[in-house]
């Protein structure tokens, strides 16, 4: 008698086929596509990382100059200033020099003035000392 081949081993890859058909729809393929959005987020994360750290740099970058700009220009201004405050009161300083000079001239004419005077009526007084002197010790009037 003929013996029939044993198809278990068909069976059992058909069984095996049907089996890794169903996991595919069922697991692999919902599995896969979740891992594959989750590598797709995780590059977008990434790339926005990227984005807003370059945007962040950019940002700062502008803030340093901005804030270097008004240091500069607040410098500018305290040198203007001071500057002028100089200028100002090296006019005050000459200004002064200036009255104080002619206070000191006018002082020295008053005082020559009164120096003249005092001469003048030191002479005269002088004279009419020697004068009365002279009468005193000539005994007589002497003019």
């Amino acid at each position: 008698m003929i013996q029939l081949p044993d198809l278990s081993l068909l069976a059992v890859a058909a069984l095996f086929w049907a089996t890794y058909w169903v996991l595919r729809q069922t697991v692999f393929r919902p599995i896969g596509g979740i891992l594959l959005e989750r590598e797709q987020k995780a590059a977008s994360a990434t790339e926005a990382l990227a984005r807003a750290l370059g945007h962040e740099k950019e940002t700062l970058a502008e803030i340093d100059r901005r804030l270097t700009g008004a240091r500069r220009e607040a410098m500018a201004e305290k040198d203007a200033v001071r500057t002028a405050a100089g200028r100002r009161r090296q006019e005050i300083l000459d200004a002064a020099r200036e009255r104080a000079r002619a206070s000191a001239a006018d002082a020295q004419r008053a005082l020559d003035a009164e120096v003249a005077a005092a001469r003048a009526q030191l002479r005269t007084e002088a004279h009419a000392m020697a004068a009365e002197i002279a009468s005193m010790t000539l005994g007589r009037h002497v003019a």
